[in-house]
Order: structure tokens, then C-alpha cells, then sequence
């Protein structure tokens, strides 16, 4: 089983919206763009107990009242051995034929004025032109035997789960729970003797009675009792934390703490419904109350246990993702109206080894409007200093600089593009001696023609390399790649970082760097990041804006644009 799509139309912030799915996905997107709506979508498709409460007029997008909302989900069953597609087809019946591979399933509601909500209807069926209302049976449709929605919010009170579901968690169904439970019980009796015969007690409750009954004359007495033995054994208890190393008890008392039992309690529960039903998880920011190791430790488990086979995840941070393979990611964004793009990221095998480290680069710059793709850390320390001088607060304005290490552009600029995050790219004019030839390879040119799709730039080997015959290899194409920085958003040096940067600001090189020995180009391609940092910490203002006008570097004025 599959999800293949949702759409929604008229609901919430979302006028009409669709979005490809698969059966992990992860919605991202700056506040109040609908993140937590998209969730109350598919709760009102899955959840009977939001599906309960109805729709209000607030739910109708700027309370359109007089247009229907509709909420469309599509499941791929084609796999006829996977076990839950078999839980879903033995339900539908004859609302699914036996060619049809696809479910769609609707929520639609027509708002009535009169008793000014508007009630949520559910169809299904293997034909979205001609599907059938589902079967109720109280306050159940036939899709609440199949699907057991596990919603966890952002702030879920730990206590109150924990109390809600203490039945469920808590079977004493042993042979010995019944003498245990007998000397519970008659444990309390002995518990509530000894507690009306303390005076304190005996005295309250000679003095509330009389002062009851001057509200209400009736013959009554007020007795105080242990909750434990009036309304129950779990009326009272509360998990506690117990290091194995030592005795005392610590109350779940710290937030994360909290988050994490919450985690494991649901994990649970899940247990509980998977052989019958088809458990969908539908999580919203993760990370609160999480410091980043743990983020890191419960996104290994999100995106590895099986037991979240079927997950809608919300999330701000970085760490939560950091393990994410296979999954669809989602931005949500509001560019004049509520839109959306999705891809389907799937961690390329030959980075299998180094996931996490591609991940965290990835998900850093997923959450950014504009991003700078740069070779590394050098690039990123002076550009980040440039920047900064010129808008102090260009990270908060949704720029992003990324260096992409030993893992190459492609894998970052493709998701960026998918889901329509500008980004602009800044790569070296490299060339490469051929193996067993006096030739060398025009390696800057290759990788942008492959970035463009198209060989726009000469691919043949020059006979000389170095500084002079890079930068002469530029300056002979320059027209060329001027139209592929403005048709692409591709900047190649004239020859390095390094080189490049001399050009800008030769003589405060010289000074700042007198260890160089006259020679800056060298002193910084050498210790790369350290020489680059001594460097960074001497820049002005003003040379930062020489920096940054200069032709070299025009690709920073693109990404703050």
C-alpha cells in the first residue's frame, strides 16, 4: 500500500491544492503558511474523532460557505501481497473492482445554514468519477476499521496520555493479578480507616457538613477518602524515571523527558492496533523540548522503525531529518496564495555510507528561500562575512550558504529545484591533466555543461594549464558564460576562489596577511579554512563591498536579490 496524492479544495488556507505523496512525507514551511492544517485534512479523512466535531464555518476557506469542502486522498493497492493493501481491498468490497488498482477516498461537506456546520460525508472507490458513500455505523464509517490514526502534537500532555489509555496499557490479565489485586483492595479499605481516624480529618469533616447544609438542607455527611480506593487502582498513578544505578525515583518532571516517554507510550498503543489495523502516523514538530542529540537519536527511529511505515511528519529543524531517506518532502509556501511542491529524495546509494552528513547539509538549505551553493568550507567563511556586512541579518531574510564538500552539486540543486528553492551555484574553473596524455581536461566546463543539460561551453582538452590558461580560457568564452549566469544561476571562477579574490582585493591581501610572505594566493590554498578565517577576521566594511561588487563575485549580489 501506497499513498500516491492528496487534494484539498476549500479548506482551511488551502483554496485548491494538490500534492503528490508516498507513505513517508515531510511538510516544512515557515509559520502560518498551513502545516498543521494539512494534518486536520487528512485527520478528518482518517480520525473519527475529529470527523465528529464536524465543520465549522471557519474551516471554509475565508468562509466560502457556499462551496463545498472536499478532501481527496488516492492509495496505490496494487501490490496484492502486501498485507495492509489486503486490509484496505477486503473493505472496500464492491466499491473497488477487481482491476482497479488505485483507492480514492473523499471527504466532502456541504455547509448547512441552518445548523450552521457542515457534516462530513465519506466516499470511496476505485473510480473517482463515480465513487460510493460510505456505510456508517454510528458514529463510525466503514474506513474506521481500517486505519487507526496516531496523532502526536507538538505540546501532548505525557500525564493526561498516560491516564487516558492506562487500561489499554496496563492488562492485568495474569492468574496471580487476582490475589494481587485483592490485597490492593484491601489494602485501600485499611488505607481509608487509618485516614478517617486522624484528628485533622475527623475535625474537617464534623465542620464542612453543617456548612453544606446551610446550601442545601439534606441529610448528608462529607467523608474524605484516598482517590485510589474511591475511583479506581490507576486514578492516581503517574510513570516515574528510575536510573538502574540507583534507588530513588525522579519524577517525569523536565519537558523532554516527557516528549520521549510520550514517544514510547504511543509506540505502545500502536502495538496494540497493527495486527487489526493499519496504523497512520501523523506528527507535528518533533523537536520541541529535544536538544539536538536527541533530535538526531528520534530521527534514526523515524525514519528506520517499521513500526512508522505510514508517517505525516511537520517539522522546523534540521536534526529531526537527519536520517531521512525515501520520504517526500513538502514545502509549503505562500507566494500570493497557499502553494506547494513536493519531491520524492531518495539518499543516492553511493552516499548511503555518509547519509547523515548529506542530510544535514540538505536540510539546512530546505529550509532557506535562497541558497548559495558553494565548493567549501573556504568559500563559505568569506562569503558568510561579505554577506553579513551587507545584511546583517541576510540568514534571517531566508539566504542560505551551503557548501557541498566531496558530495557535488547535483544532489542538492536538484531537490532545491524541485521544490522551486532558487538557488545559485559558484564552482571553480578547474582543469585536469589526462592520464598518459600532455593534455588537460576542462573539468569547470564539463560541469556546467552537464548542470545545463547541454553543451554550451567548448568540452575540448586545451594543452596547457595553470592560472594564465585558465583564466584566458574564461576570458575567450566570457560572453557565453555571462548568458549562463544569467539563464542559470551557474558562476564559474576565472580561475579560483583564491585567484579570484586576489583580483578583487590584491593589496589588502598583501597586508593583511603578512605571513604570506608576499605570496596570499599560496598562503590561503594552503591551510585552506585557517588562512581563510586569519583572513576574515581583518576585513573591513569596505572591502567587504569591494569584495562584493566585483565581477568575480557577482553571484553573491544574485542571491540577495
Amino acid at each position: 500500500m501506497r499513498f500516491e496524492s492528496i487534494t484539498i479544495k476549500n479548506f482551511r488556507n488551502f483554496e485548491d491544492i494538490s500534492i503528490c505523496l508516498t507513505n513517508k512525507n515531510i511538510l516544512f514551511g515557515m509559520n502560518d503558511v498551513g502545516k498543521t492544517n494539512f494534518l486536520y485534512a487528512l485527520r478528518f479523512v482518517f480520525d473519527k474523532d475529529i470527523r465528529k466535531q464536524n465543520f465549522n464555518d471557519t474551516d471554509y476557506y475565508k468562509r466560502k460557505v457556499d462551496e463545498p469542502i472536499e478532501i481527496i486522498i488516492a492509495i496505490d493497492i496494487s501490490d496484492t501481497e502486501d498485507e495492509n493493501s489486503q486490509k484496505l481491498r477486503a473493505k472496500l468490497k464492491g466499491a473497488l473492482l477487481s482491476e482497479q488498482d488505485t483507492v480514492y477516498i473523499k471527504v466532502k461537506a456541504i455547509y448547512d445554514e441552518k445548523e450552521m456546520m457542515g457534516i462530513p460525508i465519506l466516499y470511496w472507490g476505485g473510480d473517482l468519477e463515480e465513487l460510493e458513500e460510505m456505510k456508517v455505523h454510528g458514529t463510525y464509517f466503514e474506513i474506521d476499521y481500517v486505519f487507526n490514526v496516531i496523532y502526536i502534537d507538538a505540546y501532548v500532555d505525557m500525564y493526561a496520555l498516560f491516564k487516558r489509555n492506562a487500561n489499554a496499557l496496563l492488562v492485568n490479565d495474569k492468574e496471580q493479578d487476582k490475589d494481587i489485586l485483592e490485597n490492593i483492595h484491601k489494602t485501600c479499605k485499611d488505607l481509608n480507616a487509618q485516614i478517617s481516624g486522624l484528628s485533622g480529618i475527623k475535625a474537617f469533616e464534623e465542620k464542612i457538613a453543617p456548612e453544606y447544609k446551610k446550601y442545601r438542607h439534606e441529610e448528608v455527611s462529607v467523608s474524605v477518602k484516598s482517590e485510589i480506593a474511591v475511583k479506581g487502582l490507576y486514578s492516581n498513578i503517574v510513570p516515574y524515571i528510575k536510573h538502574d544505578a540507583e534507588e530513588f525515583l525522579y519524577p517525569t518532571s523536565g519537558e523532554g523527558r516527557k516528549k520521549l516517554l510520550v514517544y514510547a507510550i504511543f509506540d505502545l498503543l500502536s502495538k496494540e492496533e497493527e495486527e487489526k489495523k493499519i496504523n497512520l502516523f501523523l506528527i507535528e514538530e518533533p523537536e520541541n523540548h529535544l536538544h539536538r542529540s536527541m533530535q538526531i537519536a528520534l530521527s534514526h527511529i523515524l525514519f528506520n522503525d517499521d513500526k512508522y511505515q505510514y508517517l505525516f511528519m511537520t517539522t522546523h529543524s534540521p536534526y529531526v531529518l537527519t536520517e531521512m531517506d525515501q520520504v517526500n518532502l513538502i514545502r509549503i509556501y505562500n507566494a500570493d496564495k497557499i502553494s506547494s511542491k513536493s519531491v520524492l529524495y531518495t539518499v543516492p546509494d553511493k552516499f548511503k555510507s555518509q547519509r547523515k552528513m548529506l542530510n544535514r547539509g540538505l536540510v539546512e538549505a530546505i529550509f532557506a528561500d535562497k541558497v548559495l551553493l558553494v565548493e567549501g568550507p573556504s568559500e563559505n567563511v568569506l562569503f558568510g562575512k561579505v554577506l553579513s556586512e551587507i545584511n546583517p541579518f541576510y540568514e534571517a531574510d531566508g539566504i542560505y550558504i551551503l557548501p557541498v564538500g566531496g558530495f557535488g552539486f547535483r544532489p542538492y540543486f536538484e531537490i532545491l529545484d524541485a521544490l522551486q528553492i532558487a538557488n545559485v551555484i559558484k564552482t571553480d574553473n578547474d582543469l585536469r591533466k589526462i592520464k598518459g596524455e600532455e593534455k588537460y581536461s576542462v573539468l569547470g566546463f564539463l560541469r556546467i555543461n552537464n548542470y545545463i543539460g547541454q553543451a554550451i561551453l567548448p568540452d575540448s582538452p586545451v594543452d596547457e594549464a595553470g592560472v594564465e590558461a585558465k583564466r584566458n580560457l574564461y576570458d575567450t568564452n566570457r560572453d557565453k558564460l555571462d548568458q549562463i549566469r544569467e539563464k542559470h544561476s551557474l558562476y564559474l571562477s576565472r580561475c579560483s576562489l583564491e585567484e579570484d579574490l586576489d583580483e578583487a582585493i590584491h593589496e589588502q591581501l598583501i597586508e593583511y596577511l603578512p605571513n604570506a610572505e608576499g605570496d596570499p594566493i599560496g598562503y590561503l590554498q594552503d591551510a585552506k579554512n585557517n588562512h581563510m578565517v586569519e583572513l576574515v577576521e581583518k576585513l573591513t566594511t569596505e572591502d567587504c563591498k569591494n569584495i562584493y561588487e566585483h565581477y568575480n563575485f557577482v553571484c553573491l549580489k544574485e542571491v540577495m536579490s
